[in-house]
């Protein structure tokens, strides 16, 4: 052994949405590193977290187009949900930089919980990077992202010059599952946001891919949060998985997609905005992507809810729909409200869908699925398919949609003799959204046509819904 080390930290609530820099100097011929920390007390009691919970859901379901006050739940179900959240926790978690300033690795579920983190020359634990330790100042970022009362924060490392240290959770070798080249074109579906045990998903990079086939996708995109450290390890693969990065920050969280390299999250904060995160996604080829903006915000979810004020020309797209319809209605609902108002002020931003799957259970007949028309399966079509609106989101059912014969993220010549075709697989109620508002509802529809008689240009796009439930929607037709 060469050094232990230790960090006692007494946390506050006013240290909420701070980061903490710890300096670790690492020797010459260290061949792992481990981390071990608790957080004392890291949960408050039920009834500490009832008031704060019940705060949180009374402006979550005040959103959308059908807003509930608090008063209207039954006091049985408002209490099986307080429950589902109880009991809320003090959130910390750790980012590891080397003595060049390379990302290592975080700490994720594993960290505050006592679960050894290793570093290691040739063994890691997921979410970290494996390779040579080298010598210098290495960096602990403590990322302090939610405190509610008072608690110590204590931390131990171990510098060793052997690779002794059995821990769980060990990155293996990548498996191929696809093992022959294959590809595809026209409108091909996927998914663009999900979770490995890479960060907090319960399945392995290969276990995701093959559940992905068995849900039928063409494609996947892979967004842990704060990394891309996961997908690294993918030596080479024939389905299309492509790189991402859920940036996880104390005011909302980005998607990067089709993105290659790390990317630090914090630099997206009140002070700069998204501006730069932004610039460097779109550097590397990638698309910017506002992810669940309106999802239940702190003390349930620190984080999670986008607090950031957003200059709207440093957003490819937005995550309109996240998740489960029927669990996520209220946000779902919100996030179109904000869309159709960003399409009306002139910026074309695509909407998006994904499943945010962390585990099998999360996906439900009402999680979203994304459409995109492309000429091949490649991670540059896709992207091109997303920045150009080129787009459907939908439960299952397929869509065409069409005015003039121009589809999906085009533009037609605006004039007064305009004919939209649609079709659904699925039966439904049909909502045609011209300018951000109704233009004119079909119920009990499956395919048609329809006489457009508009006063201006703008963007025209289809909703097909089951009640009150939305079973997809389209990216706009732009009248130019």
């Amino acid at each position: 052994m060469s050094g232990e080390f230790h960090y006692n930290i007494e946390l506050y609530p006013e240290d909420s949405k701070k980061l903490l820099l710890l300096e670790l100097e690492v020797p010459e011929g260290i061949k792992e590193i481990i981390i071990k920390a608790t957080l004392e007390p890291e949960y408050l009691s039920h009834e500490e977290s009832k008031r704060l919970i019940k705060e949180a859901i009374k402006t979550y379901i005040s959103q959308g187009f059908d807003p509930l006050d608090i008063k209207q739940v039954p006091n049985d179900i408002l209490e099986k949900i307080i429950r589902g959240f109880s009991p809320l926790k003090n959130v910390v978690n750790i980012r590891v930089l080397d003595a060049e300033g390379n990302f290592r690795g975080t700490g994720d579920q594993r960290f505050t919980k006592g679960i050894p983190i290793k570093i290691g020359v040739c063994d890691s634990t997921v979410g970290c990077v494996s390779g040579e330790i080298k010598a210098g100042i290495w960096k602990l970022i403590l990322e302090i992202k939610q405190i509610l009362k008072k608690c110590v924060l204590n931390i131990v490392v171990y510098l060793h010059r052997e690779e002794i240290t059995k821990v769980k959770d060990i990155i293996l070798s990548y498996n191929p599952v696809v093992r022959e080249p294959y590809d595809k074109s026209g409108w091909v579906k996927g998914d663009v946001h999900l979770h490995s045990y890479h960060s907090d998903g319960e399945l392995s990079i290969e276990e995701l891919i093959k559940f992905s086939i068995k849900r039928g996708l063409d494609f996947i995109f892979l967004t842990d949060h704060n990394k891309i450290s996961g997908f690294h390890t993918i030596e080479w693969e024939f389905y299309p998985i492509y790189g991402g990065i859920e940036f996880t920050t104390f005011w909302g969280h980005f998607l990067g997609l089709g993105i290659k390299e790390y990317i630090p999250w914090d630099l997206a904060n009140p002070e700069v905005g998204i501006r730069k995160l932004s610039e460097r996604v779109r550097s590397q080829g990638g698309v910017f992507c506002v992810a669940h903006p309106y999802t239940i915000s702190a003390p349930v979810c620190p984080g999670c809810r986008c607090e950031l004020y957003l200059d709207y020309n440093f957003v490819d797209a937005m995550e309109v729909w996240t998740g489960s319809f029927e669990m996520r209605r209220f946000e779902i609902t919100e996030a179109l409200k904000k869309w159709r108002e960003l399409l009306k002020n002139g910026y074309r931003i695509t909407a998006l869908g994904g499943s945010d799957m962390h585990k099998i259970e999360d996906i439900k007949e009402d999680v979203p699925l994304v459409y995109a028309y492309v000429e091949d399966l490649s991670e540059e079509s896709i992207l091109k398919a997303i920045r150009e609106g080129r787009v459907y989101i939908t439960t299952g059912p397929q869509v065409e949609f069409y005015i003039n014969g121009h589809s999906i993220g085009e533009n037609v010549d605006f004039k007064e003799d305009l004919i939209l075709k649609y079709s659904c697989e699925k039966e439904s109620e049909l909502k045609i959204i011209y300018n951000g508002d109704e233009y004119i509802k079909i119920p009990g529809t499956k395919k048609g046509a329809f006489h457009l008689k508009l006063k201006d240009p703008g963007y025209v796009y289809l909703e097909f819904w089951e009640g009150k439930k939305l079973i997809a929607f389209t990216n706009p037709i732009y009248l130019a």
